[in-house]
């Protein structure tokens, strides 16, 4: 799946908040990029994963998203602004008993678009990120589970139930690549399995895996995202503090 505009993806996203205050300015500067790229990495693989929580092709005409505007809120007492502009209201924890601490939120905008690359329908997601001691960063995103919307056919690397709830857990490849990047024979096949994607937008050719834990209660989708740092483990727990 083609994610474009992945710099304007995050544009408005103010890292400073996640750097030592009293840190060397050489040594901000290595951080701010960090942080910088795991926000634009982590755009492309929330748009590449509408496709498996939100419209199908067949169900709409949708071939394409494409990041719109986003607002970060940088507090955890913001967050009735963010579910306002949401529309919607989540279940957001402060922190984890892992010691994920909660470190901003953003509502994005997600755009649907066509074969002409018309306009669809724009999603409003809520995304709030988390960060432990260790420096490890997660991501928290939840949406509407619109009626009538398919499910993902894919198989779950593992599955877990609490309650009534249903978590599942899925584990992706993503090659990052440069907007006017021709793939190899080699890598148009491996970008044709499942859970392969190539995402254009990256100033250099990035090949990450990330984790993600899905499940839908009271109407809100939920994806905790991951850059394969913690154990599947802490993800199916984190999720149970949030349903219990």
């Amino acid at each position: 799946m083609k994610a474009t505009d992945l710099n304007q993806a995050f544009n408005d996203v103010d890292c400073e908040y996640l750097l030592e205050v009293d840190a060397p300015e050489k040594e901000n500067q290595t951080m701010k990029n960090k942080k910088r790229a795991f926000y634009i990495f982590l755009a492309a693989a929330l748009i590449c994963l509408m496709s498996i929580t939100a419209y199908a092709a067949g169900l709409l005409n949708i071939h394409s998203y494409q990041s719109g505007s986003s607002k970060t809120y940088q507090k955890y007492s913001d967050l009735d602004r963010a579910y306002a502009q949401a529309g919607f209201q989540a279940t957001i924890p402060e922190s984890f008993a892992n010691g994920f601490q909660f470190q901003s939120a953003e509502v994005q905008e997600i755009d649907a678009m066509d074969e002409n690359n018309d306009l669809v329908v724009t999603l409003q997601e809520l995304i709030s990120y988390y960060k432990n001691e260790q420096g490890q960063m997660l991501a928290l995103r939840a949406s509407l589970n619109l009626e009538g919307l398919p499910r993902d056919d894919r198989t779950p690397t593992s599955v877990k139930t609490v309650g009534d709830v249903e978590l599942n857990f899925y584990r992706d490849e993503y090659k990052f690549v440069p907007e006017d990047y021709q793939l190899s024979q080699e890598e148009k096949e491996w970008a044709s399995q499942p859970g392969h994607y190539v995402s254009y937008g990256s100033d250099e050719v990035r090949e990450r895996v990330t984790t993600f834990l899905l499940w839908t209660e009271n109407d809100i989708n939920y994806s905790i995202l991951d850059w394969n740092t913690v154990e599947p483990e802490a993800l199916f727990a984190m999720a149970e503090e949030m349903i219990q």
